[in-house]
């Protein structure tokens, strides 16, 4: 995590702190005086709310350490494991207050509501809504799954303080047990809420591919740039809300390692610079298409075809003149390059070059034999 995300995590967390800490004192003592439950359970749910501020404050903290011996793909998932943590909470206060709910619906005893309860419900939607558009805000701008997590969860508080305003108004207008049903239909909206955090950190923790759109739209750039022939294959997964992608292109055949390697880099720097959620991406260099892997793997190693070389050219006068030896694995033959000093092709001695070509050709798997001058 850079120190940017892990300071902005934590001025959104410290800012959804204050502002719960006030507006839970708020709605907890309101519910008390005005005698509502649906008021006072929507307090208690802001007050878990700090709870789940402080997990975020230290997740930001131990999710950004760097990656180690222990843990070498860096510490992101400490992150969708607190999501999950949220969730799990969020589902827990929920299913507490619904119980208070029914308990206190079924009751005879009728309950008055005080009017002034309404204001407390305005307010804590005003509240919740600045703390949801401030937080997902940041969180689209550095890709945090946590952070969009507490978001949702702002979210889900705007929701039910709305059905507490209505059932407060309702209690109010003389429906009886409408504060009581709005706790219950507040417990509901944030059980499923927290399910929904649940699903998308078990995604996560099991390599769910990112979206298909933006997947397609990285193959599609990946194949535009120069030297790719093919996108083979294209895998991508989510940690801590950033993407990884592992990726196979074809390449010429003929190409240098080094130019190879250039073209993996360039890939690299292109798709990070132009999709920010992608954090890290491996590529993988192939110069035949998939299907030929089998009858590659049939052919000689390079040590094995060496060693068939020389001794077939252990007779060959001047072969140990030979500067270098390239070797092209294609499909089902070896191509090989062989360089030679320049003073052969200078003074037009074509014979060397005329026995290292005839004895290579008898060797299995050999095929094209180029021969090159080189100072």
């Amino acid at each position: 995590m850079t120190d940017l995300r892990k300071k902005t995590i934590q001025k959104v967390t410290y800012t959804g702190i204050l502002v719960n800490i006030l507006l839970s004192l708020a709605q907890i003592i309101a519910g008390f005086l005005a005698h509502s439950q649906a008021l006072l359970a929507d307090g208690l749910h802001t007050l878990a709310d700090l709870i789940s501020d402080f997990i975020v404050l230290f997740t930001a903290h131990h999710s950004a350490k760097e990656a180690d011996e222990d843990h070498p793909y860096g510490h992101a998932r400490i992150e969708t494991l607190s999501s999950i943590f949220l969730g799990v909470a969020l589902i827990a206060v929920a299913l507490g207050m619904g119980y208070r709910g029914i308990q206190t619906f079924a009751s005879t005893e009728p309950v008055q509501t005080e009017a002034y309860a309404l204001f407390f419900a305005f307010l804590a939607i005003v509240s919740k809504e600045f703390l949801y558009q401030y937080t997902i805000r940041a969180a689209r701008k550095i890709k945090s799954t946590l952070l969009e997590s507490n978001a949702l969860h702002h979210r889900s508080d705007v929701f039910s303080s709305v059905v507490v305003v209505i059932g407060v108004g309702a209690q109010v207008a003389g429906v009886s047990n409408m504060d009581a049903l709005a706790a219950i239909i507040i417990s509901v909206m944030i059980s499923l809420m927290g399910i929904h955090l649940i699903k998308k950190a078990f995604q996560e923790l099991i390599d769910t591919s990112l979206d298909q759109q933006l997947v397609e739209k990285i193959r599609a750039s990946i194949n535009n740039i120069d030297g790719v022939v093919d996108v083979h294959s294209l895998r991508s997964r989510s940690m801590g809300g950033m993407g990884y992608i592992d990726t196979e292109i074809r390449v010429n055949p003929r190409l240098s390692v080094s130019e190879a390697h250039f073209i993996s880099l360039y890939i690299e720097k292109s798709v990070k610079k132009q999709f920010s959620e992608i954090s890290d991406i491996t590529v993988h260099i192939d110069p035949v298409a998939e299907t030929e892997h089998k009858f590659i793997l049939q052919l000689p190693k390079r040590s094995e075809l060496l060693f068939n070389l020389y001794s077939a050219w252990e007779s060959v006068e001047n072969s140990e003149q030979i500067h270098n030896i390239h070797l092209h694995y294609l499909t089902r033959q070896i191509e090989i390059d062989i360089i030679l000093p320049l003073k052969f092709g200078c003074d037009n001695e074509l014979k060397l070059a005329q026995q290292l070509y005839e004895k290579a050709q008898k060797i299995p798997f050999v095929g094209k034999i180029n021969i090159y001058y080189a100072p």
